[in-house]
């Protein structure tokens, strides 16, 4: 009786540790490694490299990570030939600290021997390391060109023309590959629209634009998307476009000092063309007519007339408000006097035309 009492205490002790340890598997302690960088990009600008990225949120093994991770930027030169790149190869650029799951840029200086020289492919690289500089392994390759870079661009000046605005640079030599690439940003919007965007959608803004330099470079072009009275700040760089190693990478010289335009609109409509005048013995009137203008912003048309006769001088007879047809009649005339006529055309600005080339006529007695 005594040995069949102890088994079964044994048996329900059995019991009692087995259902202790379902109910806390013992876990296996972190390593807090990071996980690896996996969207990392990289842009070349002169003698600098900008690398954008995602700072991961868990460890490898799904562990939240807390509080500034320490990444380490590095590049390798590769041969053509590797096929995997080794960390211990990697040349070290700088190191900083980041916050987890949320976006984070670094700016590396390029090294004087990437500086210089034919152009070539060179990748960079993030490896982020937890408290005792352990790491799970490098991000992404994001490649640059390495190799001589475009000049920058200097004295960048810009003036407003009717059609948008002229950007002006000093002129370089040509090269294969190479485009300048114009940056503009709106600082200020004015607050009742031009005409043109009335009718569709505002320019943009921001916008890149991109001057094809390969054949020839006349030191400016002109950028018809921007729109006048807006106030516009660009930026201008030189970008050699490559193809290295199987891969189109791009060398950008340093990009100008920004400059801003005010660009008013002080530029008039054309001068009317077509004038025709009329007379309308029913009405006892002298009707005019010219061919419509075509700017987009046109307000309107002012209306002149003189007596040759007399020899006065030119008098708007149209009113005060521009007359909005193409066409006017004037029944403020006497009969058997000769009038010359002349119209203009302005604009919502109110900049307003020449007087077009006159046309006389006479309601007879």
């Amino acid at each position: 009786m005594k040995r069949a009492a102890w088994s079964l205490a044994l048996f329900g002790g059995g019991i009692f540790l087995a259902g202790c340890g379902l109910a806390s598997n013992p876990q296996p302690p972190t390593l807090w490694l990071p996980e690896p960088v996996k969207n990392l990009t990289a842009v070349r600008a002169g003698d600098q490299v900008e690398l954008h990225w995602t700072m991961p949120r868990h460890t490898t093994d799904q562990v939240e990570l807390k509080g500034p991770q320490r990444a380490h930027v590095c590049w390798i030169e590769p041969m053509k030939t590797a096929q995997r790149f080794d960390a211990k190869a990697c040349h070290a650029d700088g190191d900083a600290e980041f916050p987890p799951d949320k976006p984070a840029a670094f700016t590396a200086q390029l090294p004087a021997e990437l500086a210089t020289g034919a152009p070539r492919a060179v990748a960079y690289f993030v490896e982020l390391e937890n408290h005792a500089g352990k790491t799970a392994g490098l991000s992404n390759a994001a490649w640059i060109a390495a190799g001589t870079a475009p000049p920058a661009v200097s004295d960048l000046h810009l003036e407003g023309v009717p059609n948008g605005v002229l950007v002006h640079w000093p002129p370089g030599a040509a090269e294969a590959g190479m485009v300048m690439r114009l940056r503009r940003t709106l600082v200020v919007q004015p607050k009742a629209p031009k005409p043109k965007e009335e009718n569709g959608a505002p320019p943009p803004s921001q916008q890149t634009l991109e001057v094809d330099l390969s054949r020839s470079d006349e030191g400016g072009a002109l950028d018809p998307d921007a729109t006048l009275d807006h106030v516009w700040r660009y930026t201008a760089q030189r970008v050699l476009k490559v193809d290295v190693d199987g891969r189109t990478l791009e060398i950008a010289g340093a990009a100008s000092e920004p400059v801003t335009i005010d660009a008013k609109d002080v530029f008039p409509p054309g001068v009317p063309a077509g004038l025709n005048a009329v007379v309308d013995e029913q009405t006892k009137a002298i009707d005019l007519s010219w061919t419509p203008d075509t700017a987009p912003d046109l307000a309107g048309y002012f209306v002149y007339r003189s007596d040759p006769t007399a020899g006065s001088g030119w008098e708007k007879v149209s009113g005060a408000a521009p007359v909005v047809p193409p066409s006017f009649e004037d029944r403020n005339v006497v009969p058997g006097r000769r009038y010359a006529y002349a119209v203009s055309a302005v604009d919502r600005d109110g900049n307003q035309s020449a007087r077009s080339s006159a046309v006389e006529e006479e309601l007879p007695q």
